[in-house]
Order: structure tokens, then sequence, then C-alpha cells
């Protein structure tokens, strides 16, 4: 332990949040199940505290391992500093890990849930244990999507256990989610590319041109606001949830911007880019608050 700094456990912390996420270190997700679910805030403050323990080990294991890959992209990772800093990074990770099932609502639901999101989570990033004969997830388009695909709808579910049972509009909020990242999934492998096809990667930044991503990320979030109107519609929704749908306007004329510009970001459509984002965050708020004052 003589090479390791007391900074380096600082930036450890640092990249435990990164990046930032709607699970953590910006508890949405969970303030949504609690919405749109029974009000019962012990739930919600063991979700929570369950969230925060899960999802840092999930950060800090990816940035165990994307060592490599951070260095030929030229971004700073604390774990590329010595084996002492690496070895407590997986330290801290698995005990995160571990430390997180204290907090678990205790059946057989939830429990599979977590191993789900756990063996997603952990093959996602790993190139130390299973890495070492089989490809990690992340390293090919299909399994990456599929990652987040799997992760986001089965951790949705396992939150909703702190509160409630499953059930149909757990179901909904849960494909509403997913909608709702995927945006996010397709625009994030943007600023990798360099990186990533240095390392012989094939991500989905890799495989796709940025014109497709931008086009596949913008139709996962209309399909959000789609899925909020059906579930409405069909009552699984409090009617009082449609207003969340309001931002859909912003975000379609700014879709029109863009698709006259060839679906590219450039200085003509960042601006309709965080436009997007704005109206994203404006309707998740929306749908959080919407979900408590629609029930008692």
């Amino acid at each position: 332990m003589r090479n390791f700094k007391l900074n380096y456990l600082f930036e450890i912390l640092k990249s435990s949040a990164k990046p930032l996420n709607i699970i953590y270190p910006i508890p949405i997700l969970q303030l949504l199940i609690f919405s749109q679910s029974k009000h019962d805030l012990n739930s919600f403050i063991s979700a929570l505290i369950f969230s925060f323990l899960f999802y840092p080990a999930v950060n800090i294991w990816n940035h165990v391992n994307d060592v490599e890959e951070d260095i030929l992209g030229g971004k700073y990772n604390v774990f590329a500093e010595c084996n002492v800093v690496k070895i407590v990074g997986i330290a801290i990770s698995i005990i995160l890990y571990l430390t997180s099932l204290a907090f678990l609502i205790k059946n057989n639901i939830s429990l599979f849930l977590y191993i789900i999101c756990f063996l997603v989570t952990w093959l996602y990033s790993d190139k130390l244990f299973f890495g070492r004969i089989m490809k990690r997830f992340k390293d090919n388009y299909i399994t990456e999507l599929l990652s987040f695909i799997i992760f986001y709808p089965s951790f949705t579910l396992l939150i909703w256990t702190f509160f409630d049972y499953i059930n149909i509009k757990s179901l909904a909020v849960a494909l509403t989610v997913l909608f709702f990242i995927l945006f996010g999934v397709f625009i994030k492998d943007l600023r990798d590319i360099s990186g990533d096809e240095r390392a012989g990667l094939k991500t989905l930044g890799v495989v796709f041109n940025p014109n497709d991503l931008i086009r596949f990320a913008l139709t996962c979030i209309i399909l959000y606001y789609i899925s909020i109107a059906i579930f409405t519609s069909l009552g699984i929704y409090n009617i009082y949830t449609i207003i969340a749908i309001l931002p859909i306007i912003l975000t379609i004329y700014s879709i029109i911007i863009i698709g006259r510009r060839d679906w590219i970001i450039s200085i003509e459509t960042i601006t309709h880019f965080k436009r997007i984002l704005l109206s994203n965050m404006i309707s998740i708020a929306l749908l959080i608050i919407t979900g408590f004052l629609s029930q008692p």
C-alpha cells in the first residue's frame, strides 16, 4: 500500500459517480418509482441506500476495466496509476456489490432481479476474470445494446419491489424508462469513438456512423413520449400524467431542424440537442410530479 496516495481515494470516489446517471448520483429513477407506486418514505430510503451502494460498484468496476481504452482515448483514469490502486478499486467494487445485498428486499423476485442486474453489469465491463476467456459485453455493439435493454427494465422492477409487488404499472414504467435511457445510450458512444477504434472494439460508435446513432436516439425519445401517451390512454398511468408529454412540442421542432442539417452535431444544431436534453428532463420531472399529485 506504499504506492497508494490519499488523493487516489478521492479520485476513486469521483469515478463512482461517473458518468452521471438517473440512478446515481441523481436519484431520478427512485423518485419516479416512488411517485408512481406506494408513497412509502421508508421504502424510498431503503431503495435509495441500496441504489447508492449498488451503482457506485457498477461505475468503479467499469472504470477499473477501462484503463486501456481511456489511455488510448486520452482520458484520465485513476486506476492506471498503479496496480495497488486497481486492486483497491476492485475490492471497493466487490464490497459495495455485497453490501447492497443487505438492503435488498428479501423475496425471490427481488433476488432474481438482483442477480440479473449484477451479472449484466459485471460481464458488461469484465476483462479481468471471465473477460480472460470471453469478450466483455461492452466490446461488441450487440451485447452492449442488449446489456442496457436487459439491465434498465430489470433494475427498475427491482427498485419497484421495495415499494410494491410487480404489476402492470411497474412493467409500463420499466418500458418508459428504457426508451428514456436508450436516447442517452445511442449518444454516449459518440465521444468514445477514437479510443474504441484504437482498442479494436466494435461498439455502437464504431459500427454505426454518427448520423445513424443520432437518428436512433431521437427515435427512442419519441417512443418514450408515445409510451406515456399509450399507458395514460389505457388507464395504467393517471390522466394527469399526460402533462409529461408537453415537452414533445419543443423536441419535435428540434428534431425537424436537426434533420434538415443532415442529422449531425454541429455549431448550428448543438443548441437544438441541448433543448432536447432539457425537454427530456422537464418531461421526467413532470412525470414524477404528476405521479405524486395523482395519488392520495
